[in-house]
């Protein structure tokens, strides 16, 4: 019996262990979710002193770091130095940002939205762009003079 149940959790667990996407999917579901929270909680409490795009910059330097970790540990599993990666993760992240506020803008100021909707619409938005850039800048492997990964 206790061998069947071992079973049971031995595809989950592979299935999670060989997929880099099944994983960025999962974790990219979590950050997307703090982020939006995130920006959530502070437009609540700041809306009324602050311009709801400078709180998207303020959430988001909140959720990057959050996010790096996620993605280093879980996702890309990676051993790079830290300093240089997050330099890394940041520039990819620059790109998606300033899509972020670009389109939330255009949605709120064209259309009417409410910044809370205008936001998430923008955030799934963006889920392609930031996997290509986390797998190919971000947490890309370096390759030694023998072309082996480090």
């Amino acid at each position: 019996m206790n061998h069947r149940k071992n079973r049971t959790f031995d595809a989950p667990r592979r299935l999670w262990q060989d997929s880099r996407k099944l994983r960025f999917l999962i974790v990219g579901g979590w950050n997307t979710l703090f982020g939006y929270l995130c920006f959530y909680v502070l437009y609540l409490l700041a809306a009324d002193y602050l311009h709801y795009l400078f709180i998207a910059v303020l959430a988001h330097v909140i959720n990057v770091i959050q996010a790096y970790v996620m993605q280093r540990r879980l996702v890309f599993r990676s051993e790079a130095q830290i300093i240089n990666e997050f330099l890394r993760f940041n520039a990819s992240l620059v790109a998606t940002f300033l899509f972020n506020l670009l389109a939330m803008y255009v949605l709120v100021e064209t259309t009417s939205l409410s910044p809370l909707i205008a936001q998430a619409i923008v955030i799934l938005a963006s889920l392609i762009l930031t996997y290509v850039l986390h797998s190919r800048v971000s947490f890309r492997r370096v390759s030694d003079r023998q072309g082996r990964p480090r």
